[in-house]
């Protein structure tokens, strides 16, 4: 009996050495007399327990600065979100409010309503027409189901979430200071970036990654396909602000016919009350040639609608200009 006791007596004695670091033979100097005195130890998972702590923390959303990432100028969004195809990237930009304060108020408000009709179609969910202030489109790519659209104005972020929810959209982060959401359908995927100064909307295919990032980095750093395309960055200065902006890279031609050498071209509109003054213009090569004949021809087979009231060449630049009705015109 007297050796159970001491086995039992001894166990103790090196479970307590085990941890408080005592030597594991004799008597301890704290009793003289050679008798333990059991030491109160937690066991080890207590006293992990007791020790550690996890402290789950959730990082701050970030605070959007109202102006940072505003669509004028609009050259600054001219990005690909996703891989571009060669002599496919064409753009529009559309000025709401420059439209609003320079047509008659029911050429205004019917713009106004083909938008309220389309913004759910056009970026995904619906947004107020009153907030828009502009609208970027961008056809970048070849493949199927491609789209990169911006909304630029002043945007309730809080207001917007209720819509983006009947949408059938999920929070999901941000892209730096643009809360990023996201829906997937059929095999697409379609992401929106808000902020108070613009909604991005990219419809892709469901396998990418980071659309929205890659525009927001390119939109940060100036990478942009104003800066890419040397055609494109000059038809961009040369039309400057204007009501309603498209510019298209142009495909060298394998045929020789007029025109056939230019490398980009679009159209500028400037809404002027009951009418609108319409340009057309074409970037050529700094020695290439014309036949004012053959252009007009040319012109007027291409873009059906486009007056010829005024011809101009101007370096790299061949322009036709002239007035048409509001009525005649599609800002869209």
């Amino acid at each position: 009996m007297q050796r159970r006791v001491f086995l039992r007596r001894t166990g103790a004695v090196a479970l307590g050495t085990g941890i408080a670091g005592c030597s594991e033979s004799g008597p301890s100097e704290s009793t003289p007399n050679g008798t333990d005195t059991p030491t109160a130890t937690r066991p080890p998972t207590e006293t992990a327990a007791a020790t550690a702590t996890t402290t789950t923390t959730t990082p701050p959303e970030p605070t959007p600065t109202p102006g940072a990432r505003s669509l004028e100028p609009y050259p600054s969004w001219l990005v690909a979100p996703t891989p571009v195809t060669p002599y496919t990237y064409e753009f529009t930009h559309l000025s709401l409010s420059a439209v609003r304060a320079d047509a008659t108020e029911s050429f205004a408000e019917s713009l106004n309503t083909y938008w309220r009709q389309r913004t759910e179609s056009y970026f995904g969910f619906e947004v107020p027409v009153a907030s828009l202030d502009a609208a970027l489109t961008v056809n970048h790519s070849s493949v199927a189901n491609e789209s990169y659209r911006i909304a630029g104005g002043a945007f309730d972020r809080a207001a917007l979430r209720g819509r983006l929810d009947d949408g059938g959209f999920a929070a999901d982060g941000w892209v730096d200071d643009i809360q990023r959401f996201t829906r997937t359908e059929d095999g697409q995927l379609r992401v929106v970036g808000l902020h108070p100064d613009v909604i991005v909307s990219v419809g892709t295919d469901a396998s990418a990654t980071t659309p929205l990032e890659r525009a927001v980095e390119q939109h940060a750093s100036g990478d942009v396909r104003a800066e890419a395309d040397e055609g494109l960055g000059l038809l961009i200065d040369h039309f400057g602000t204007a009501d309603y902006v498209t510019g298209r890279e142009l495909e060298p031609a394998a045929e020789d016919y007029a025109l056939s050498k230019a490398v980009a071209t679009g159209r500028r509109l400037d809404v002027r009350g009951p009418t609108t003054w319409t340009e057309r213009t074409y970037v050529l090569p700094p020695d290439a040639t014309i036949d004012r004949a053959a252009v007009e021809e040319e012109i007027e087979l291409r873009h059906v609608g486009q007056p010829i009231e005024e011809f101009r060449r101007d370096g790299r630049f061949l322009t036709v200009a002239g007035e048409v009705e509001n009525s005649l015109i599609r800002l869209v």
